[in-house]
């Protein structure tokens, strides 16, 4: 619960931070992309542009953890199948002894 109330806040914070900086920029500017290049507002490309390196560092944070989650639940399963043949290696040489 404490985690949803710590990420709504965090996203409330990087809004307002956000809408702060787009409206006192609200300049005309030229911006050029590869094979062409448009007129936008400062306040708008800036927008757009936190928005998506928020975004991106979203996803790419999302598959890191992803792969960490599967790694551990690969070795969780590791763990448990060496647990269940030790036990039974240790079951077999008592009754050996």
């Amino acid at each position: 619960m404490i985690k949803y109330i710590l990420a709504f806040v965090i996203l409330l914070a990087v809004i307002l931070i956000a809408i702060t900086v787009g409206a006192n920029n609200d300049q005309v500017i030229t911006f050029n992309y590869i094979i062409a290049q448009n007129q936008v507002q400062l306040s708008t490309l800036v927008a757009v542009l936190f928005g998506l390196g928020l975004i991106l560092g979203w996803l790419i944070t999302g598959f890191f953890y992803l792969k960490l989650k599967l790694k551990n639940l690969a070795l969780s399963r590791k763990v448990k199948r060496q647990t269940v043949l030790i036990n039974e290696l240790s079951a077999a040489k008592n009754k050996a002894v």
